[in-house]
């Protein structure tokens, strides 16, 4: 069956736009509170999920200055120090995407455990530059945000995996073919 380029571009585009919607709707679960006995407010950390995945497996879909527009929208809407998330989220990503060969041919376990890391650190960091800053943050609620999300991060990824599977291959992008 033949499909004009118009209607490639269209399937193109609208694979594109499923991923990066799904890379929102992370930004705005990640300002959602939830709330644990014991444990305080916390938000897990929906949006570093989704950088972190992209960073490893498409890391042309989230290019620097996306994440850190990404990361000034979460500030503004979380109410944090603005370009705290987004210096924090650019550093991760560097150091992820430094990293990705190597994490690509890793099983998942490596990956997970690559995450539970990056939480790690991003948590830290986060707690720290808050309470530096005088908006002093409890630790409790940010490593249980932290623990939260290395156990939420398999569903996430299935997600994205899922999303990444339909995003259209490098060398196919825009590419058009008359049968």
């Amino acid at each position: 069956m033949y499909s004009s380029p118009f209607q490639e571009f269209i399937n193109w585009a609208a694979r594109l736009l499923l991923a990066h919607s799904v890379v929102l709707a992370l930004l705005l679960l990640n300002i959602v509170s939830f709330s644990l006995p014991h444990a305080g407010d916390f938000k897990p950390f929906f949006l570093l999920m989704a950088v972190y995945y992209w960073a490893i497996y498409r890391p042309t879909l989230l290019p620097v200055f996306y994440t850190f527009l990404l990361g000034l929208v979460m500030d503004s809407l979380s109410h944090l120090p603005m370009g705290l998330t987004s210096l924090i989220l650019l550093i991760l990503q560097l150091l992820v995407q430094r990293s990705r060969l190597f994490l690509m041919g890793q099983p998942y376990a490596t990956v997970w455990m690559g995450f539970g890391i990056i939480s790690v650190v991003y948590a830290f960091f986060l707690w720290l530059t808050l309470s530096l800053s005088g908006e002093f943050m409890p630790i409790k609620p940010a490593f249980v945000a932290m623990g939260l999300s290395v156990l939420i991060f398999p569903l996430v990824s299935l997600a994205l995996f899922g999303i990444h599977k339909m995003l259209p291959m490098a060398s196919d992008s825009m590419r058009t073919t008359v049968r």
